[in-house]
């Protein structure tokens, strides 16, 4: 796992956490209210010696019971194995991810001029930033916004046409990589011309997850040395529609953040 103790704080002090103590934590769950339209599952963890118990199953039941309380619809990013689990429960797929990984992005991606418009995000943007995102997400993130940026402040762009936000980037550093995330743009080049920004701002492993239906992206990730490490698949609730906006959502926070 590539979470760190920021992460966990992030969490704890947004959303809701639930552990299962015997003499030690053996097991853990999240919820994590975006809005008042949705919430987001996420770390369900066992110890390897505690699994195959009802542990993981009991926590998904808490948080959806919690979701359900909260009357908002319950949302997660499951891997492969996850998803067989949760379509029983009444998750519904939404759209493919993939995680990306490298271990260090290749020239052709990140040497090169800033393109036009790209610009390292500050902390006056967000504002403007969260306003923007909030359309795409479907949920009001400033929070989040805010620690990322604070996380990585590096590898953080903005690009622009005049007064008008095109798409942002941001990161956090992780225990195995630095995950690249969220990146949402209007379109594929905006999305790229961040990327390529926020890569060359630093070094060392990466992690990002993208949505499957960017193809532009995947091939240029292919190229610049990425490999494929796992997929998910978006999931909600008892609704198939997406809450974001799949077009404009290139890469996601990660599958604990939504």
């Amino acid at each position: 796992w590539n979470q760190i103790a920021a992460d966990w704080r992030f969490m704890l002090a947004v959303g809701a956490g639930t552990g299962i103590v015997d003499d030690r934590l053996i097991a853990t769950s999240m919820l994590l209210p975006q809005g008042e339209r949705f919430a987001w599952i996420a770390m369900i963890l066992v110890t390897a010696a505690r699994q195959r118990q009802g542990l993981a199953s009991e926590l998904m039941h808490r948080c959806i019971a919690r979701a359900n309380d909260m009357g908002v619809i319950a949302g997660l990013d499951a891997t492969a194995a996850g998803r067989q689990v949760y379509l029983p429960l009444g998750f519904r797929d939404i759209y493919p991810l993939t995680r990306w990984q490298a271990d260090a992005p290749v020239d052709a991606l990140v040497v090169g001029a800033p393109e036009n418009g790209v610009r390292p995000l500050r902390a006056d943007d967000l504002e403007r930033v969260a306003e923007w995102d909030a359309k795409i997400s479907g949920a009001p993130r400033r929070n989040l916004l805010a620690h990322l940026l604070g996380r990585c402040p590096e590898r953080a762009f903005i690009l622009e046409d005049g007064a008008d936000v095109r798409g942002f980037v941001l990161a956090r550093d992780g225990r195995l990589a630095t995950q690249i995330g969220p990146l949402s743009a209007e379109d594929d080049d905006a999305a790229i011309a961040l990327l390529r920004a926020s890569l060359g701002a630093g070094s060392g492993s990466v992690f990002l997850d993208a949505g499957d239906h960017h193809g532009p992206l995947a091939e240029v990730l292919a190229d610049a040395g990425f490999q494929e490490q796992r997929g998910y698949m978006r999931m909600l609730l008892g609704r198939d529609d997406p809450i974001d906006d799949p077009n404009r959502v290139f890469l996601i926070a990660g599958p604990e953040l939504g």
